[in-house]
């Protein structure tokens, strides 16, 4: 009696496409996962770029320092009033500077450097300052009381997923879920 193996290549094959399947999988998820953690990396970059300008500025303003300081965190939808104590141009053409005291310049350094400027070139909003590609950027300036000062920049993390009920988490370095979507860098310094 002579016995054949017929369709055991076929489920050699199938096998093989299964374990592929999972391995891509994998190699997706670790992909997606690599491009937030590079998008948080980008935040936090800009944030130290936001806050090393406003150091500056605080130094060369340094008469008006206290009026840099906010009492609770500000973000661009609710920063007052500002006046362009800056030269800037709207698209068309050089738009001067507004005569400005040092407290009103300060508060426009602090709108600057968070929020940046937008113009309109060629009929397309722009955005310019590197706060434009922080996700929900928000700024605390402190006085310690010490002679320093501390600013710190926040912003929404991008290093997400959702969770088997189809809530957005966001994760932890260690992987463990955190209880606060924002991350943020604080540098104290002395004006």
């Amino acid at each position: 009696m002579k016995m054949t193996q017929q369709g055991f290549s076929m489920l050699e094959v199938l096998v093989t496409i299964a374990i592929t399947i999972i391995g891509l999988a994998g190699l997706t998820a670790m992909q997606m996962q690599s491009i937030r953690t590079v998008e948080d990396s980008g935040n936090r970059t800009h944030a130290i770029w936001i806050a090393n300008d406003l150091i500056n500025r605080i130094g060369a303003n340094k008469t008006a320092a206290a009026s840099y300081v906010q009492a609770n965190e500000i973000r661009c939808d609710n920063i007052p009033a500002v006046r362009m104590c800056s030269s800037y141009f709207d698209g068309t053409d050089q738009v001067p500077a507004e005569d400005c005291s040092n407290a009103e310049n300060a508060v426009f350094d602090v709108w600057e450097s968070l929020c940046g400027t937008s113009a309109l070139v060629d009929g397309l909003d722009a955005e310019t300052g590197s706060a434009s590609f922080i996700n929900d950027p928000g700024l605390t300036i402190t006085d310690n009381g010490d002679g320093t000062m501390q600013i710190t920049i926040s912003w929404n993390s991008r290093t997400s997923g959702t969770d088997i009920d189809g809530n957005t988490v966001y994760f932890l370095d260690d992987g463990e879920i955190a209880t606060n979507p924002r991350e943020s860098y604080s540098q104290v310094f002395m004006p």
